[in-house]
């Protein structure tokens, strides 16, 4: 891995003084065409989500409770990438952030980041400072700091949706408006005939039921009828699954079915408009109030219980519990920018090590840019 260009190390340097050294390699390309972001937008996001994976990653989390862990886990990795980006050149307003609905440390969408305080070049930013915060404190595989810019992007509340994943040429065939048990197969089957596969050789990735059973009966009905139905033992990290649309992980998937945060979401589509364009979500928007309520339910249907504060926060955004939509709604197509995936623990599915006290104080990531290119970066810090 070769040493990142001198302009660009340097610009990282001037964010983060502790850092002595970013090494780059371009891992894939593709011929879509696009440009690069330019090297203030690189240094920033490369800087703050290697600074956010490296202070999660050395939280300290031993002997107290999960649920404290994960608040010293999110308020240091928030603490670390805000500091980066309040020193860099750049103005983001966040348009989606994960931990505003439970109090918890993190990005807040309508938040302003960076000491730009005028013109008219203001960018859209995606972040999860810590996606799976129970893998970061239980030192499990998985945990992901993930950020994105882009422009023109629309701004979430902190709630859920219930999404498909499947090729752009389908997407208006496809209605999820109905009851998520009863659609599953009609679209899974949909999808098998626009990939020409057989239904039973699809590979269909969902959410964990580890923490609540909602997904079971979903699960259950699409097991005998598709090739493989992949269930995350514990948390749901979503982006090295969309990562193997564009070749850089295994198993390749065919669909995923289920819920996802919106900001999770928003993150998602940003992704795919970047390394895999020719695929994209049909969403609409869930309650994160409803599954709570009924945590023993095994079928989806309290993701659709919304309470009068969701709905009035969908309202005040301009979404509708009523209607669909596609994720060219949360990212028009060609408006991202940039995304960044730094491996807070190990990543086995990316080739990412963790950024523990075993790294030696390393950070290893991908920066993902327009036209498929993806760059692995490692950053040394003193």
């Amino acid at each position: 891995m070769a040493e990142a260009d001198d302009e660009l190390q340097e610009m990282i340097r001037s964010l983060d003084e502790r850092i002595v050294e970013v090494r780059a390699r371009v891992a894939h390309a593709t011929v879509q065409g696009g440009s690069p972001a330019p090297l203030p937008e690189r240094s920033a996001l490369i800087a703050a989500m290697s600074a956010a994976a490296l202070a999660a990653a050395n939280a300290d989390t031993a002997q107290v409770p999960v649920a404290l862990g994960k608040t010293r886990v999110d308020g240091a990795a928030t603490a670390a990438a805000e500091a980066v980006f309040n020193r860099s050149a750049l103005r983001i307003r966040v348009t989606a952030g994960e931990g505003e609905r439970d109090g918890s440390p993190g990005a807040s969408s309508g938040q302003t980041l960076g000491r730009q305080t005028g013109g008219d070049g203001v960018l859209d930013g995606v972040f999860d400072y810590v996606d799976g915060t129970t893998l970061a404190v239980l030192g499990e595989p998985g945990a992901l700091a993930l950020g994105g810019l882009g422009g023109g992007l629309r701004p979430v509340p902190d709630l859920s949706a219930y999404a498909v994943l499947a090729p752009q040429p389908v997407l208006p065939e496809l209605d999820v408006l109905t009851t998520p048990e009863t659609h599953a197969l009609p679209i899974l089957r949909r999808i098998a005939d626009a990939t020409g596969k057989p239904l039973d050789t699809l590979t269909v990735f969902t959410h964990s039921i580890a923490g609540k059973p909602l997904h079971r009966t979903l699960v259950d009905l699409m097991r005998p009828a598709v090739g493989r139905v992949i269930v995350p033992p514990l948390v749901t990290i979503e982006p090295p699954y969309l990562l193997t649309l564009a070749g850089l992980a295994e198993p390749r998937i065919d669909a995923m079915v289920g819920s996802i945060g919106l900001s999770e979401l928003a993150f998602a589509a940003l992704l795919l408009d970047l390394v895999a364009p020719d695929h994209g979500f049909v969403f609409r928007v869930a309650s994160v109030a409803g599954p709570r309520r009924h945590p023993a339910s095994v079928t989806l249907d309290p993701l659709f219980a919304f309470t009068d504060e969701e709905e009035r926060q969908l309202t005040a955004a301009g979404w509708r519990t009523d209607r669909q939509y596609t994720s060219a709604d949360l990212v028009p197509a060609g408006s991202a920018r940039l995304a960044a995936i730094f491996a807070v623990t190990d990543e086995p599915m990316l080739g990412l090590a963790g950024a523990g006290p075993a790294s030696g104080g390393r950070t290893q990531g991908l920066l993902l840019e327009p036209g498929g290119q993806v760059t692995r970066i490692d950053v040394h810090y003193r």
